[in-house]
């Protein structure tokens, strides 16, 4: 009988690698290989190819974000009528069904595309979305479902959380240029989402479909810079499922989930568009989803019968981050919501003589996270930064979010609730501090849950750990069900911050374990 090798079949060299998995010795090579490069300032450059495209994702996203919400409920046929309350509900409940879905998303490139492909059609279904937004409406019925199909098209979470995942794998897991590699894409996003949301908005004001346009171009390039490069920058790395579909489950599952996906989209649209379902109740019903596919996800990560011996031990680091995470939710949402208006209507903007609007608060942010990002980034290459560990930078940055909570509302709403206007620079001070101080949080999470993630759920992961915030924003749904004013949101400014301390000085305290749970052989 013929062996395999004189079929022309030969066997694989099998190595094991560093988290103790049996591997092809030629693709463990290669990898060693890409992790080795250094020639994008100290990092593999494919660590600049993705920098590049989260540059243009939040191009895309800003574009999108600038205009979005003004189209929506400016009347026809500046736009397309809808209520302030209905545009602003629309895009939660499509921003919320992509946290949702995102676990498809990562499913799809962990089992059916692979991280690079994923990005590349998550992209191009990007480009045409925004494309779809960006053709005038001859109809405001027309322009409904145009609009409605777009931003579900625009949310259709194809690619995961691909970009997190392939930066995790070009680094060994004791890597310290990991948490640098994040903070380069988090500078690339803070450049583009400070000069985008300008130059959108200003040409919104002449037509929308302008800033829509932008967002169709900035996606489209997005998926030419993974895609054109290939295997010179990643190798075989991300170009194939981590843990591909076998023939029965090809059968079973092959494109279905996607085209599931598309299906509950239309759907919605359908509904929305014949007003066969309000958008309150669908935003009741989305909210509640959250908590049901959160805790259902996490629940089949958990159980899987793929993580065994040290990828299970170090899952269990996994815990202190998903709460930090909800935590983290909770805030985001104050910030989206309460913070706006205690700034609309209780701070003072007349700066030197100058009224400052409420939206231009957001190109400081801007430049307070970019200046972040830079000082970070040099600071973790010096010989200092590189003995800061990233649980020490999880419990620093969270620190950071809660004072500059307390810093916002002690002085004012606490020690002075009877003032009318209160001083700009107390707003300065949150921000400086909430942006700056808290930014190592963003960065050592990722790059954690990254070192954390098995290797059958590597994309899954970091979308896990998205979907963590989710759960916080769907609580505070419910919160803002109950606390309809100002002056009763006001107080859970104090009470994020108290909680935001104490669980920083909880992951300070058992921090050394945690850190030893993550780098576990």
């Amino acid at each position: 009988m013929a062996t395999p090798a004189e079929n022309g079949d030969e066997q694989p060299d099998i190595v094991v690698d560093e988290s103790g998995l049996k591997v092809d010795r030629q693709q463990e090579e290669e990898l060693n290989r890409l992790r080795a490069d250094r020639s994008f300032f100290g990092y593999p450059k494919g660590i600049g190819a993705l920098a590049a495209g989260n540059f243009f994702n939040s191009i895309c996203w800003a574009s999108y974000g600038a205009v979005t919400i003004y189209y929506l409920y400016k009347p026809w046929t500046q736009g397309l009528g809808f209520s302030q309350g209905e545009a602003a509900q629309l895009i939660a409940i499509v921003a919320a069904i992509n946290s949702m879905f995102g676990i498809v998303g990562s499913w799809l490139a962990d089992r059916v595309f692979g991280a690079r492909k994923a990005l590349v059609i998550g992209n191009i279904v990007k480009g045409l979305s925004c494309g779809l937004l960006a053709i005038p409406a001859f109809s405001v019925s027309q322009g409904r479902a145009m609009a409605i199909v777009g931003m579900i098209l625009m949310n259709l979470p194809i690619m995961g959380a691909s970009n997190a995942s392939l930066t995790g794998m070009l680094f060994h897991r004791k890597d310290n240029r990991r948490d640098g590699a994040f903070a380069i894409h988090a500078i690339a996003n803070n450049i583009a989402g400070f000069i985008t949301p300008i130059i959108s908005a200003q040409l919104g004001l002449i037509n929308y479909h302008y800033g829509f346009a932008i967002g169709a171009v900035a996606a489209l390039i997005y998926a030419a810079i993974i895609g054109v490069p290939g295997n010179r920058f990643f190798g075989s790395l991300g170009s194939k499922p981590t843990r591909p579909l076998n023939s029965q489950e090809r059968k079973r599952y092959g494109f279905g989930a996607l085209g599931v996906l598309v299906a509950i989209g239309l759907v919605i649209a359908v509904l929305l568009i014949t007003h066969k379902v309000s958008v309150n109740a669908l935003a009741s019903t989305v909210s509640s989803c959250t908590f049901v596919v959160a805790i259902a996800f996490f629940a089949v990560i958990w159980r899987s019968k793929r993580i065994v011996g040290v990828e299970r031990r170090r899952l269990k680091a996994f815990v202190p981050i998903v709460i930090m995470q909800i935590v983290a939710g909770v805030d985001y949402a104050i910030q989206g919501t309460t913070l706006l208006m205690f700034l609309d209507q209780r701070i003072n903007r007349k700066f030197g003589g100058i009224e400052i609007a409420p939206g231009s608060f957001n190109t400081l942010v801007g430049i307070i996270a970019m200046l972040a990002g830079i000082f970070f980034s040099w600071f973790w290459l010096t010989d200092t930064g590189k003995r800061w560990k990233s649980t020490n930078r999880l419990w620093f940055g969270f620190a950071f979010f809660g004072i500059s909570n307390l810093l916002l509302i002690v002085p004012t709403v606490v020690l002075n609730p009877h003032t009318a206007k209160y001083s700009v620079l107390w707003l300065l001070l949150y921000y400086v501090v909430s942006n700056f101080g808290g930014f190592p949080y963003g960065v050592a999470a990722n790059s954690t849950v990254a070192a954390i993630a098995p290797k059958s759920y590597e994309t899954q992961m970091q979308t896990a750990f998205s979907l963590s915030a989710a759960i916080g924003t769907a609580i505070m749904l419910l919160i803002y069900g109950k606390l309809t004013t100002l002056d009763q949101q006001l107080p859970l400014m104090l009470i994020i911050g108290i909680a935001e301390l104490f669980v920083a000085v909880a992951v300070m305290l058992f921090r050394g374990k945690i850190d030893a749970t993550v780098m576990s052989d």
